[in-house]
């Protein structure tokens, strides 16, 4: 699903699927268009969105299945909703992000975002697991080689003191194939490394899928996206 030449079809991010209950809320904190976990200044035409699904877990576990929807209602902003349940733990995930850019989207060259969300956790039993809220400033810089992306930003559950977050990714497209590279992480973690790409077979639908490494463990995501 192409925006524009930015292409994203999007959050963060902070970190994906490692600790259970840290997790659900790390995964969507700066979540960015799939398969990329790293966000990019960009956004929908107006009045135009797309909802992304995604399973992603660790190498022989259940993992997590999300639902994203995003939908942009006047130039520069795009509000989107994000609905996980891990299946490991039972949890489940419910959260709600802004993002808006900080000049127009260009073709070639830089621009700038920022995004803001909360997310709530709740356990199998119906009980709180806690809430986070997260800020994030992204930059784009295109070029006719490939997009760079990065991250810096900041998150911070409840009864917790903030925490640093940030990531980096590299994206060329070759024809309908778009991989990428990037790394991700919050301070106080182990950062996360990952690679994947997206095939756009259509417009507006995409199928991707991505493989990261983070302390020895392996992290698979398989996802779709629709656009309307």
């Amino acid at each position: 699903m192409t925006r524009h030449r930015y292409h994203r079809t999007t959050h963060a991010t902070a970190s994906r699927m490692l600790a259970a209950t840290t997790t659900l809320c790390v995964a969507w904190s700066a979540h960015a268009g799939r398969p990329l976990s790293v966000d990019d200044a960009g956004v929908d035409e107006v009045g135009h969105g797309h909802v992304e699904v995604w399973w992603e877990g660790q190498r022989g576990q259940p993992g997590t299945v999300y639902v994203a929807p995003a939908f942009t209602p006047m130039a520069g902003l795009e509000l989107g909703a994000v609905l996980a349940r891990d299946r490991n733990e039972r949890h489940t995930l419910q959260g709600v992000q802004a993002k808006w850019l900080w000049s127009p989207a260009q073709e070639q060259g830089c621009n700038a975002g920022s995004s803001a969300g909360v997310e709530h956790r709740r356990q199998s039993t119906g009980q709180s697991a806690g809430s986070v809220v997260a800020l994030n400033l992204i930059g784009t810089c295109a070029a006719t080689w490939g997009v760079v992306n990065a991250n810096l930003g900041s998150q911070r559950e409840r009864g917790q003191s903030w925490r640093g977050t940030w990531g980096a990714s590299v994206e060329r497209s070759w024809g309908a194939i778009t991989p990428h590279l990037e790394a991700f992480g919050t301070r106080g973690s182990a950062p996360t490394f990952q690679t994947g790409a997206r095939w756009e077979w259509t417009p507006g639908k995409q199928l991707d899928a991505t493989v990261g490494r983070q302390q020895g463990r392996t992290l698979l995501s398989l996802g779709f996206a629709l656009g309307f």
